[in-house]
């Protein structure tokens, strides 16, 4: 009896090592062995970033055979996200969901002092804007709107001050000669749609992938959108470009978001490089693809050097623009930022390297 317990007690011992061993390799072939990642979007769930981020998150889990969580976080257009995940160790864990535009703005808003050389940057894809007022509104077309925001005391929604399509907006209005309304902000593109629907907002701007399922469905009418070319919806509505009905509009689809995954730059070298190789893996796959074009997203699959020039030249024209139409008192001049006309990326790069 006590030589078949101490066999039985060494069995137990060995399987346990075996079992130990085993879980320290799996543990060891993970790109994150300790605890699952997490991507704090910088704005409310539902909203363009979040509804942006999460399939090409979904796809990278499957390649990778991870977990990725995800979690929300707004406040100061995705600023107060973008700080709290830079405060975190930069060992791979901890990554920062947000829009292009609303990045480029936390310099001259005065809301974060991180900039694109913090982060090496993932871009899926790049969409427009969109102009919305309720179907039933006496505001028919882009030149209603603009007489509308003449008048001194418009009610007009966007879904945070600096994002994206609050940008696209005042470029609009600094063409058109219309002088900035006192916004309604929302905290996410998405409650621009539904304070529209509810007749709480006369009009609003926000990105058309949070709001084209609300168009198609014929609950919001779009005035535009903020790219070269018309839109169809699905019951056969042309929507009109900004370009086709504003004069003098042709540089305003350079302001078209793109909707990044951010990671530390200074995290470990291999977790970037399997999070690139997820990603483009991602952007290949029919899920995304369909996704991208049932949301009127264009995929640019920006990574490395393209998506350093590509967030260089957005603080350039977002940070400029705000500052030229008045709604901040920081000058990109005194962060070091330059005009558009004067971008020049060979300068620009070398900023990494300080």
């Amino acid at each position: 009896m006590k030589k078949f317990l101490t066999v039985s007690i060494f069995l137990v011992l060995a399987a346990s090592t075996v079992f130990a061993a085993g879980s320290s390799e799996a543990n060891a072939n993970k790109l994150w062995p300790k605890t699952n990642a997490v991507v704090t979007v910088g704005f409310g769930a539902g909203g363009g970033t979040d509804t942006a981020v999460r399939p090409v998150l979904a796809e990278m889990e499957k390649y990778l055979g991870e977990t990725i969580n995800v979690v929300n976080q707004a406040g100061g257009a995705s600023a107060v996200a973008a700080t709290n995940v830079l405060a975190k160790p930069h060992d791979g864990y901890n990554m920062f969901a947000t829009g292009s535009g609303a990045f480029a703005g936390f310099g001259v808003n005065g809301t974060s002092d991180s900039t694109w050389v913090d982060w090496e940057t993932f871009h899926p894809y790049s969409g427009p804007a969109a102009i919305i007022v309720h179907p039933s509104s006496d505001i028919k077309s882009l030149d209603d709107l603009l007489e509308y925001l003449a008048e001194g005391s418009p009610n007009f929604a966007i879904g945070s001050f600096g994002n994206g399509p609050h940008v696209q907006i005042e470029a609009i209005l600094k063409i058109a000669n219309v002088p900035t309304p006192n916004y309604t902000t929302l905290g996410a593109c998405r409650d621009v749609g539904i304070s529209v629907i509810a007749k709480d907002s006369v009009a609003g701007i926000g990105s058309f992938s949070s709001l084209i399922d609300l168009a198609n469905a014929g609950e919001i009418k779009v005035l535009c959108v903020t790219t070269a070319d018309s839109w169809e919806l699905d019951n056969g509505e042309v929507i009109p470009s900004i370009t086709s009905i504003l004069p003098g509009s042709e540089t305003v689809p350079q302001f078209c978001e793109t909707w990044p995954i951010l990671i530390p730059r200074d995290a470990p070298a291999h977790i970037i490089e399997k999070l690139k190789e997820a990603f483009h893996y991602a952007l290949g796959t029919e899920a995304v693809k369909k996704y991208a074009s049932d949301m009127a997203f264009n995929i640019v699959a920006y990574t490395g050097e393209e998506a350093d020039r590509f967030m260089a030249i957005q603080t350039s024209g977002y940070a400029w623009t705000q500052y030229d139409a008045g709604l901040v008192q920081i000058s990109p001049a005194d962060l070091g930022i330059p005009r558009m006309e004067d971008f020049d990326w060979e300068v620009e790069k070398k900023k990494l390297s300080k």
